[in-house]
């Protein structure tokens, strides 16, 4: 009976869960990425207000392909019925327009793209006929801008204009298809300028190799060798400065997929760093049921008064929006049949903070306005960026209220406090952005301040350190040790080979006072030092965060393979007459782990006194360290087995062959066995349906 009432308890739940998941699926799940590159989910930044089709651009549309906003008006290009439609900004039906007069196309044959001037003046990119179409408001035919002088191009050059755009100046940029030499510039009344923009070819390995290979075939066998050729625009957009965005044809991966131009054609968007200047997914998708994986492909994107960057997935059917530093605020909607997805969106455009997407499949326009959480982001980004730090505080507190871990407002919130000269909180701030670099530059502020303040205690401290390493000297000096007379335990070998390694590993070869509690002991030290130095370790220096301790890998990658080192040396010295048990190598092994020890120590202590632009400091100490500890290890392993210099270094690269071969059969045998019960349970749930 309690059974029953259990399973009736979770239909229940999940009934008055249905409504809140339904939700989720219309608005569609939105998300940033980390800066290690993982999504997560953010709250939605956008809500669909309306959607609108059919009658209500005063008859169905037909292949829409484009279409453009101005403060007031919404130009929609109906390719297949010949027309633009003009709606109001509440998307009410305004009027339609058909070019009229000389010349005037009575249908468009592959009319792709469309644009509005400051003067009202609409231009009408048509890919099949070859021209672009200038005409007034009303439709009235003023010019067409027609290919280039064939001087002024290449050969083969063809023309077939799919993009439009007029900057505040007049001067037209047209995009033509498949054209690797950038967009085509007119002047206002129609002539020619030259290319824009133009992408240069990135020279790879691969590159080299084939144009040396051209150099040395004959044509007609170099002719089967891939060209390398630029990359072609697909979309592009300008500012209200002028600056063209623009989108490379292909997928979303690697640095320079969003562009923007200055007048002398250069990008001049880029991130913080190079790795924040990856635009689309990050993370690749597979789609089961055309069993392939799916990769951004932009197909348009818009930049608003504010300067966001808008990038629209054709692939995914999602909305990405950039700031002017390459970050990824959020990636929101996507395919599918409810309210707040789309079939087949084509263009995106911007209308008084608000996101306008054109469907084709559907013939529908989608309003999207911005919510609490979206305004609020915007709204911090745009008066930092302006200077305005103070007053962006209020829009990131009310960010981290509806969305704690989203790494930008955190990131907002530590630059805000590090201007404003509190570095304590912009330290904490920027740990939960998880910004090393942010972190670090407000650590280094922070320890010089406490620094300043503390001067004269650490003057006393210092010099107090410094009369104290007199004293030592001074006292070493006039109480020397006789060496020879010194009796040693077993327990004093552990320290004085790794000091004293030459003469220490010698005595203690013959000594046999090697100890298995010793060694032990040193293995745990080994062990408790790699954790606790990737716990304590400061945050900037790449500390581990307490959930992603993973015991077994510590294990695996401490005592495992100290394990795996003895048991391998000793195989290998069995073969080259060596004289070393294995109790002696594993004591004289376990021995040497102890500078490595120290090492793991003083860096993780150093950690918390240097900055990442000190780091070399940081890294001299590891440097240090590792060549200590392999010192070490080579003197015990040579005076274990008796061998000379050379014959040391060739059990050494046995010893490593060794490991590597071991690990591979390892390998080979975990995926065997993984395979053969992944094999066992499918028969077992076979067998079973079939029983049952």
């Amino acid at each position: 009976m309690k059974r029953y009432v259990r399973v009736l308890a979770v239909l229940v739940l999940l009934c008055l869960l249905l409504p809140v998941f339904g939700v989720s699926a219309a608005e569609g799940f939105s998300y940033t990425y980390n800066t290690d590159g993982s999504s997560v989910a953010v709250p939605a930044p956008y809500e669909t207000i309306t959607v609108v089709s059919g009658d209500a651009f005063g008859g169905k549309l037909s292949e829409p392909e484009d279409f453009y906003a101005t403060e007031e008006e919404i130009f929609i290009l109906d390719s297949g019925n010949s027309r633009v439609v003009v709606l109001s900004d509440d998307l009410t039906f305004l009027r339609e327009i058909r070019l009229t007069g000389q010349g005037a196309p009575a249908e468009f044959s592959e009319a792709l793209g469309i644009c509005v001037d400051h003067k009202g003046c609409i231009y009408i990119a048509d890919k099949g006929a070859q021209k672009v179409y200038v005409s007034d408001g009303e439709g009235n035919l003023l010019r067409t801008i027609d290919a280039p002088p064939a001087d002024k191009v290449e050969e083969n050059f063809e023309y077939t204009p799919s993009k439009v755009a007029v900057d505040t100046a007049g001067v037209i940029y047209v995009i033509s298809a498949n054209t690797y030499s950038g967009a085509l510039q007119y002047e206002p009344d129609g002539s020619f300028i030259g290319f824009y923009g133009a992408e240069r070819v990135a020279v790879t390995a691969e590159l080299l190799w084939n144009e040396f290979w051209k150099e040395i075939l004959s044509e007609s066998a170099a002719s089967g060798i891939k060209r390398s050729v630029p990359t072609s625009f697909i979309g592009f957009d300008l500012d209200r400065e002028n600056f063209v965005y623009t989108i490379k044809g292909g997928t979303g991966e690697g640095v320079g997929q969003i562009r923007k131009l200055n007048p002398l054609g250069t990008n001049v968007l880029f991130g913080e760093n190079l790795q924040q200047a990856a635009f689309g997914d990050l993370e690749t998708h597979f789609d089961s049921q055309k069993n392939l994986t799916i990769q951004t492909t932009f197909c348009d994107l818009v930049v608003d008064d504010a300067g966001f960057i808008t990038a629209l997935d054709s692939t995914r059917n999602r909305l990405f929006q950039y700031d002017q530093n390459s970050n990824l605020l959020f990636a929101f909607g996507g395919s599918g049949d409810t309210f707040g997805t789309y079939e087949t969106p084509v263009a995106v455009e911007t209308q008084g903070g608000c996101l306008l997407v054109l469907d084709r499949s559907r013939g529908s326009i989608s309003l999207l306005k911005p919510t609490f959480f979206g305004s609020n982001v915007r709204e911090a980004l745009s008066l930092f960026g302006d200077g305005r730090y103070e007053d962006a505080k209020a829009p990131w507190e009310a960010v981290l209220q509806v969305g704690a871990n989203y790494e930008l407002a955190n990131t907002g919130m530590g630059k805000l406090f590090e201007k404003l000269g509190d570095y304590e909180s912009a330290v904490a701030y920027y740990e939960r952005a998880n910004n090393k670099q942010g972190y670090s530059d407000a650590f280094a502020l922070r320890r010089d301040e406490q620094m300043r303040a503390g001067f004269v205690w650490i003057l006393i401290g210092v010099v107090a350190a410094l009369l104290l390493l007199v004293g030592v000297v001074i006292y070493a000096e006039r109480h020397p040790k006789d060496e020879y007379a010194i009796s040693r335990k077993a327990a004093d070998y552990p320290f004085y080979v790794t000091f004293h390694p030459f003469k220490g590993y010698e005595e203690l070869k013959y000594s046999k006072l090697g100890s298995i509690l010793a060694s032990l002991i040193c293995l745990f030290v080994f062990f408790l030092s790699t954790v606790m130095s990737g716990q304590l370790r400061s945050f900037h220096f790449d500390r581990i965060p307490a959930e992603e301790f993973n015991l077994f890998l510590t294990l695996a990658s401490t005592i495992g393979l100290f394990v795996l080192f003895v048991v391998c040396n000793w195989a290998s010295s069995t073969l080259m007459d060596g004289e070393g048990n294995f109790k002696e190598i594993w004591c004289f092994t376990s021995y040497a782990l102890i500078p490595y020890i120290i090492t793991q120590v003083v860096a993780t202590v150093s950690s918390h006194f240097f900055s990442l632009d000190e780091s070399a400091f940081y890294g001299v100490i590891w440097t240090v360290g590792i060549l200590w500890t392999a010192a070490v290890l080579f003197m015990a392993i040579k005076e274990a087995h008796q061998y000379t210099f050379g014959k040391t270094i060739l059990v050494f690269l046995i010893t490593l062959l060794g490991m590597y071969l071991v690990l591979i059969i390892a390998t080979i045998a975990y995926s065997m066995f993984a395979q053969l019960l992944s094999f066992i349970v499918m028969v077992y749930n076979e067998l079973r349906l079939k029983i049952m």
